[in-house]
């Protein structure tokens, strides 16, 4: 599997879910099965996982109920960090059984996707080349990320164990010493003590850690390479309206001004063109509105999963030991980086409306007769609706937002370690 794709994984394909990185994202969620669902198929294991959140969820919180004030800062902030991420993980499984979420991916394999519009120009072919890269690339190298933090994450508990003599016989272990885990909950029996009960918790972490990594990582690459596509169609739309044919015999002139119209026949070419056009920048509009619909408010609680959860992560890697930094350090990169990409992502919508106006503006609309003219501002109405997605109408996603995160999340953290130091 390279990192790089050289369009060879091209070769052959006949439909878009067959492309190399639509084969390795429908294969990452098997876990939590998210892949779209055909009329008819079913539905159950999707139900059975989000029992299996709510089975996590639930003992987590009691477990933060019962041992705040009782456990310091450094040792609650890890279970409050595993809540929240488990709470996120059940608003993503509540939405893929969702219909939006259904509907949506199997319109976008069967119509949006850009390969299914590589034949229609030479622009629509470049843009679906330009965006088959970036979306193989930004699909190997988000999934390797995530393997290699649920790795560290659940490795280092055991690291932990091993190197506090846990693994040894239970006369030969260390006294008043205790279990480990990744994860940590209310449960009826004693896992921290007993190998039995470490043994179930051990293996269940793993299976849980997986499905909520799953949800975190692969819903956010499907959510990103929606937008990569919806981003080259723009692109498309752009260059279509940059290179609308002048009038025969047009010569620019700096100058003077040249009022040379379109011919009978040259305005009949250009109303086809407008239209089409016109109709293509509908079509972008109605996935983008149908985006919004069905991401709204998960990314609206996403993002306050982000505002909450940065500042307790600096806050366990502040205290710079081996154990904090390997269990942490990976997992706080993950977070900062889906936030930072994913809005990076979402701003290039943003950006290219701006371009999109102006390319609009810049047709040849000096020209054109009034029938022609009145297409060209209907159109320049049309692209003045903001291509940002607004979660839940309220929150704007895109890069002030996550400054704005940020900033916030960096005076949280300072505050938060001063009240930790002072527990100490």
């Amino acid at each position: 599997m390279k990192l790089f794709s050289d369009l060879s994984d091209l070769e052959g394909v006949e439909k878009a879910e067959d492309i190399l990185y639509m084969k390795i994202l429908k294969k990452s969620t098997w876990i939590i099965d998210s892949w779209p669902k055909k009329p008819g198929e079913s539905k159950l294991y999707r139900y059975y996982a989000i029992i299996l959140q709510i089975s996590s969820l639930i003992p987590g919180i009691i477990y933060l109920k019962n041992y705040t004030g009782k456990l310091s800062s450094f040792e609650m902030g890890h279970t409050y960090i595993t809540v929240f991420m488990n709470s996120i993980s059940l608003t993503r499984a509540l939405m893929i059984i969702g219909p939006k979420y259904n509907d949506l991916l199997n319109y976008f394999l069967d119509e949006m996707h850009l390969f299914n519009y590589r034949n229609k120009s030479k622009y629509a072919y470049q843009a679906h080349i330009l965006v088959h890269k970036i979306s193989h690339f930004f699909t190997v190298y988000l999934l390797l990320m995530m393997v290699f933090g649920l790795i560290l994450f659940n490795v280092t508990p055991m690291y932990n164990c091993y190197s506090n003599g846990m693994y040894r016989d239970e006369a030969d272990r260390p006294p008043n010493a205790t279990f480990d885990h990744a994860v940590f909950y209310e449960l009826p029996f004693d896992y921290t003590t007993k190998v039995d009960g470490y043994m179930v918790v051990f293996i269940f972490n793993w299976y849980i850690s997986v499905s909520c990594s799953t949800n975190f990582c692969v819903v956010d690459l499907t959510i990103s390479l929606l937008v990569f596509h919806l981003w080259g169609h723009m692109r498309v739309l752009k260059q279509n309206l940059e290179n609308m044919p002048k009038p025969a015999g047009y010569v620019s002139a700096s100058n003077h001004y040249e009022d040379k119209r379109y011919t009978e026949e040259e305005a009949k070419e250009v109303h086809k063109q407008l239209t089409e056009n016109i109709h293509y920048h509908s079509i972008i509009i109605d996935f983008q509105s149908r985006m919004s619909e069905c991401f709204g408010e998960v990314l609206l609680v996403y993002f306050l999963f982000h505002q909450v959860s940065e500042c307790l992560l600096m806050l366990e890697c502040s205290q710079m030991n081996r154990q904090s930094l390997l269990r942490y350090g990976p997992l706080t990169v993950v977070i900062f980086q889906q936030l930072i990409q994913l809005s990076i992502i979402f701003e290039l919508l943003g950006s290219s409306n701006d371009k999109l106006i102006d390319a609009v503006y810049l047709v040849p609309w000096e020209h054109m007769d009034t029938k022609n003219k009145k297409l060209v501002l209907k159109m320049l109405e049309q692209v003045q609706r903001s291509m940002n997605l607004k979660a839940m109408g309220m929150l704007t996603v895109g890069v002030q937002t996550m400054i704005t995160i940020l900033k916030t999340s960096f005076s949280y953290f300072v505050m938060l370690q001063t009240v930790a130091e002072e527990d100490e």
